[in-house]
């Protein structure tokens, strides 16, 4: 079915059969939805109709209070004879009973007028005038009741809703009721319409449908022609790229070669770069950690030449000298040792502490930091041990200081600060080293490890120790190395799982 041969007939099919099945669906679903709406609001007009019908009963209720209020002159008998002439909508009219069950008004019972009603039964045989009487005395603010009556001249019986209020100055009941087969009626009439109404608007929306069928389907025919054509071209220049594809194949295992013979190259000159700058660095630190002891055997030395001159210098003095000039050339001697291990490369993984490695880098740095008068601040919150590898975790650290030594004199700030933080977050190790140079410029935040990258003159970086450092800690050990500024100046940020 999807071979090659098929492909142009799936072209023109697909859309075609896609639009008639969404059509389809659509118009389903609207159906469905338009019944659904047609019940509901069915429903809703059924309501609404009924409530409208109540409202009329009280309008006509309340028309007759209004109107016994406002003609009080009049005596009982012409006000009652004047309410039984009342009439409205189709079969609407008043009659009263007095609170004692007596019948005052009615404009269909003339005989029963002034007669004790309260025997009056309904068809469904309820005793009426006692419901209509005791239900407007317990509200006589107004009152719905349903019963069963004989409409005027019809020998049927219907149900119907009354609605009844108290006049209190002459203690009657007035009421008056509809139809429910009336309202009934005038609600099927409403609903013909109604669904008159949703049937024609469902076959526009129909034939609507089958028209934009037609013309969508029309139109993906015609486009599935013109990607037929444009597919068949693709086919013809995918066939030349393939014999092209397969000549430069043929040559491009070794052009691969070149490239990563060429990658291994930069790669061993920016390794060589980077050796060289730590060689640098540490033989900047060697001669930080010599001056000290080299000033003092210079000492040594001329408190014996000048012992020697004056004749005071004694056997036991020169022993003195010899031993302390000893003490102070193996001191400088065990500096190159400390330096030469600290540099090798570490092999192998081992456990080591966090806050013990930090203090190799410090030790190291010290008598740099000391002679640019900056204060190194180390804040052990949580110590933690780790299995990676420690000389190389040690000389990320040592980097990140001496980088921030460097900004700090370079941009010659009073009361230099660095400040190590060593923490732990969840299972994670959090090293934070912070200076308070001010920070790093917001153009360099982005290329900040970058290789070849530098702030500093060319006689004092090669841009490397950052990205260098960086490769340390997320190639090797697995962790993230990111910097931020903060109020003081720049925050570099290590995390290393303690699971190494």
């Amino acid at each position: 079915m999807f071979s090659e041969k098929n492909i142009p007939k799936l072209i023109i099919l697909t859309p075609i059969i896609t639009v008639l099945l969404i059509a389809f669906s659509t118009i389903y679903l609207f159906v469905t939805t338009q019944n659904s709406y047609f019940d509901e609001e069915s429903i809703l007009l059924e309501k609404a109709y009924v409530q409208k019908q109540k409202k009329i009963l009280e309008r006509e209720v309340s028309s007759v209070i209004n109107y016994l209020k406002h003609h009080h002159a009049q005596s009982k008998q012409e006000l009652l004879e004047y309410i039984e002439t009342i009439r409205y909508e189709t079969n609407g009219y008043i009659w009263i009973h007095d609170t004692d069950y007596y019948l005052r008004a009615h404009p269909f019972r003339a005989d029963s007028i002034d007669s004790y009603d309260i025997g009056l039964k309904d068809a469904m045989g309820t005793l009426i005038t006692k419901k209509f009487v005791d239900t407007t005395v317990k509200m006589p603010n107004g009152a719905f009741v349903e019963y069963y009556w004989t409409k005027p001249n019809d020998a049927k019986s219907s149900k119907k809703i009354g609605f009844f209020r108290l006049y209190e100055k002459y203690n009657w009941v007035i009421g008056t009721g509809l139809y429910l087969d009336d309202i009934e009626k005038a609600m099927a009439l409403n609903k013909e319409e109604l669904e008159s109404r949703v049937t024609k608007y469902i076959r526009l929306v129909v034939i609507v449908s089958l028209l934009v069928i037609i013309f969508i389907g029309v139109l993906s025919f015609i486009i599935s022609r013109k990607i037929n054509i444009v597919f068949s071209d693709y086919k013809d220049r995918v066939k030349a790229k393939a014999y092209q594809l397969q000549d430069l194949n043929k040559n491009l295992e070794g052009k691969v070669e070149d490239a990563l013979e060429d990658v291994k190259s930069k790669e061993r000159a920016m390794l060589h770069q980077s050796r060289r700058a730590r060689v640098g660095v540490m033989l900047s630190m060697i001669a930080h950690q010599w001056r000290q002891p080299l000033s003092e055997v210079s000492a040594i030395l001329m408190e014996l030449e000048t012992a020697s001159k004056f004749g005071g210098a004694s056997k036991e003095m020169i022993k003195e000298s010899v031993d302390e000039s000893n003490k102070l050339l193996t001191f400088m001697s065990n500096t190159i040792d400390d330096f030469r291990n600290f540099f090798k490369p570490d092999k192998k993984k081992i456990e080591f502490s966090i806050s013990s490695s930090c203090d190799e880098a410090i030790s190291l740095a010290d008598a740099a930091v000391k002679s640019s008068n900056i204060t190194l601040r180390k804040i052990v919150k949580i110590d933690s041990m780790i299995n990676s590898y420690e000389r190389e975790f040690a000389q990320v650290i040592l980097n990140l200081i001496t980088n921030a030594k460097d900004i700090l004199n370079q941009r010659k700030i009073e009361s230099p600060m660095i400040e190590i933080t060593i923490d732990r977050e969840e299972c994670n190790v959090i090293v934070r080293v912070e200076d308070n140079a001010g920070g790093v410029n917001q153009e360099d935040l982005d290329l900040i490890f970058e290789p070849y990258f530098t702030t500093k003159s060319s006689s004092k970086g090669t841009g490397l120790g950052l990205y260098m450092s960086k490769m340390i800690i997320e190639n090797n050990m697995g962790g993230e190395l990111c910097v931020k500024n903060t109020k003081r100046g720049a925050l570099f940020i290590v995390t290393i799982s303690e699971n190494g």
